[in-house]
């Protein structure tokens, strides 16, 4: 199937894996609580959608890592593979496994739409390996997607607190970023302004002292970085968290806001329009808050998938 064939379901499941669960990078970075729940696992999480994409979760030392295809250890072997880059598809990883590439745990989705039903909390995945290692996903590996379930489901009272406005308005940013390669590469309406989008970088940075994002845009691609690269050819400055996130969860009227000089856009605006008529597809998809988290397995399903 190629990627202009895809479904509803099959654009909605590459955005849960590939846009939203990398927010899991940041829920352990920036959560003391959370980092602290999983400094002691050394473990490897594959999400395997019958032929579909694939992601991963690798947690060691405190640190969280997310990226797509087969594994770690399966993309090194071909290089550095980014989140949310078009090339970087489970096939793309390599169809011959190793010893080095076999994750701690599988869990097996039987469709793109069995993924979407775990993601908003109405499914289980199944999971085909890594049975010893169902305690973990069912405590801490549970708590920890349930913790970034939090900070993308928020309300006005939640957002009055600095703290969960500041990780609300980055793992928003996030997965603004990471959702555009995959609907300039899958969605219909995308996919025609994928040429308007082939050659310099675009920063989305919030004033003063960040988050901010990269679209670096090729001829291959649009490939999403965390932080703030030199020389973009379109900068979007956001002053301030509140005004960031009212822009991210279309609460601000953007017009208004680029004419009172609240939004500052530098260098080449028609990229900046381009960007936002692919950020425009988001909610299509996604809520304005991202995603529901995904559930780790329960018993009776480990038990039935025994």
């Amino acid at each position: 199937m190629s990627r202009g064939d895809m479904s509803f379901a099959d654009v909605h499941a590459r955005l849960n894996l590939f846009a939203v669960l990398p927010n899991l990078e940041d829920v352990v970075s920036g959560d003391e609580e959370m980092r602290a729940l999983v400094s002691d696992a050394r473990i490897v999480v594959r999400f395997n959608v019958t032929a579909g994409p694939k992601a991963w979760v690798r947690l060691a030392d405190g640190v969280c890592t997310v990226g797509q295809g087969l594994g770690p250890e399966k993309q090194a072997a071909g290089g550095p593979v980014a989140v949310g880059d078009p090339a970087a598809t489970g096939e793309a990883a390599g169809a011959a496994a190793s010893p080095a590439a076999v994750p701690s745990v599988v869990l097996l989705f039987t469709s793109s739409s069995h993924l979407n039903k775990m993601f908003d909390g109405a499914s289980q995945p199944i999971p085909v390996w890594g049975f010893n290692h169902l305690k973990f996903l069912q405590g801490p590996f549970s708590e920890l997607t349930d913790r970034m379930a939090y900070y993308l489901a928020p309300t006005e009272e939640l957002l009055e607190h600095p703290g969960y406005l500041a990780m609300n308005t980055r793992l928003t940013l996030n997965t603004a970023a990471c959702a555009v390669p995959q609907l300039l590469a899958a969605d219909p309406d995308c996919m025609p302004l994928r040429h308007a989008l082939s050659r310099g970088t675009i920063v989305i940075r919030v004033e003063p002292d960040g988050p901010a994002v990269s679209l670096v845009c090729g001829a291959s691609g649009v490939r999403p970085v965390k932080g703030e690269l030199p020389h973009p050819s379109a900068l979007v400055e956001l002053p301030g968290l509140r005004v960031a996130n009212d822009f991210l969860n279309g609460r601000l009227d953007t017009f208004a806001a680029v004419a009172r000089g609240d939004i500052r856009i530098r260098g080449q605006i028609s990229m900046v329009d381009t960007l936002g008529l692919v950020l425009d597809r988001v909610g299509k998809y996604l809520t304005p808050a991202g995603a529901a988290a995904p559930a780790g397995p329960d018993t009776a399903t480990a038990t039935a998938a025994g």
